[in-house]
């Protein structure tokens, strides 16, 4: 038995590393990475009196939606290429001290090259106290804990930074470490979060999947949120089916069968947490700041939280006018938006 499974982590290694097998369609995306909304591309330039700065709801789609897979366990490894085909991106939050298990490092580098999100849970998954530690010994704070595996993610995998994590147990007492290294921590209290909430970034709510869970209890809960236009966010911890049973085993069908249902919809925004998160955190921020007059220019100028993600954008709409960032004439897209570069910290309206 023992060899059968060797065989079929190298095996797996080796399909890994043949490039473009498994290629899939990618999601279209703009210019600024975000995904084209499912509207028609005819919409006029708005003309009317220069005002009323409107930040779309999910960049213009009905809800969001984020697929979290806990501990990169051998089952996501094994499961992985079933789950990239599905074409949508997903965040995989991995402890560092799991590395034992064969393609370890080629399936998360893997993934960070399709797209793919791999998060921070800390090097040997302890609670903050530094007990209950799931794979090995614990390090000597939860700090170091979470250094350890950021480093290891960033010199593995390939991935230019670690912008958010998952408190192991879903404990608290990560909160203040996680506040220091990241700008959103992912908890495991049941909710969904609602654009422009006072969620607290630092314990995201979630479902949690249970032991036996199906596609028809996740169809309805994506239902719901996409009737609410909330963010949903599902937490799964092992695979099924798989020999390495760590923890509330779901059927990889239920899994890729709920991906199917939101995609269908064609409204509803599939992405990682960081991407996602980056825009509830940039709308908040916009639709909060306090614009300036200087005769008919109004100006709105905002400050990213430490650890943001480079590169993120919003969409926005006004009655009139011709928006600007510094020297840079934003462009009318005719899906019905403006898109706003969140790290320029400014933004103009002129007529």
């Amino acid at each position: 038995m023992r060899k059968r499974t060797m065989l079929f982590w190298v095996l797996l290694t080796i399909l890994l590393q043949i490039q473009g097998v498994y290629a899939v369609e990618k999601e279209t995306r703009s210019g600024s990475g975000l995904p084209v909304p499912p509207v028609e591309g005819n919409i006029p330039r708005p003309a009317g009196k220069p005002g009323n700065l409107t930040v779309l709801d999910w960049a213009g789609f009905s809800s969001a939606l984020t697929y979290t897979f806990d501990a990169g366990q051998p089952s996501h490894v094994a499961h992985y290429l079933a789950l990239q085909e599905t074409g949508v991106p997903m965040t995989f939050y991995v402890s560092s001290n799991v590395n034992w298990i064969p393609s370890f490092d080629a399936v998360w580098s893997l993934a960070v090259e399709d797209g793919h999100e791999i998060g921070n849970h800390t090097a040997s998954h302890p609670r903050a106290d530094m007990t209950g530690s799931s794979f090995g010994r614990p390090l000597g704070s939860p700090e170091e804990e979470i250094d350890a595996c950021t480093e290891y993610i960033k010199e593995h995998f390939g991935q230019e930074d670690v912008w958010t994590m998952a408190a192991p147990y879903g404990d608290t007492g990560w909160i203040e470490a996680a506040k220091k290294r990241f700008f959103l921590n992912r908890g495991i209290g049941m909710g969904t979060i609602a654009p422009n909430s006072n969620t607290n970034p630092y314990n995201l709510p979630c479902y949690m999947a249970k032991t036996g869970d199906t596609a028809e209890l996740f169809n309805a809960l994506i239902e719901y949120a996409r009737e609410d236009g909330h963010w949903l966010i599902f937490c799964f911890h092992t695979i099924s089916p798989t020999h390495d049973n760590w923890y509330a085993p779901v059927e990889l069908k239920e899994i890729t069968g709920s991906i199917e249902f939101a995609k269908a919809y064609g409204d509803v925004w599939i992405d990682t947490v960081a991407n996602i998160g980056a825009y509830w955190v940039g709308q908040k921020l916009l639709t909060s700041a306090t614009p300036t007059r200087s005769g008919e220019e109004i100006t709105w100028t905002w400050t990213l939280p430490p650890f943001f993600p480079k590169g993120k954008y919003l969409r926005v709409t006004v009655d009139g006018g011709t928006l600007k960032q510094g020297d840079n004439v934003l462009e009318w897209d005719p899906h019905g938006y403006y898109e706003v570069a969140l790290d320029e910290g400014v933004l103009t309206l002129v007529p």
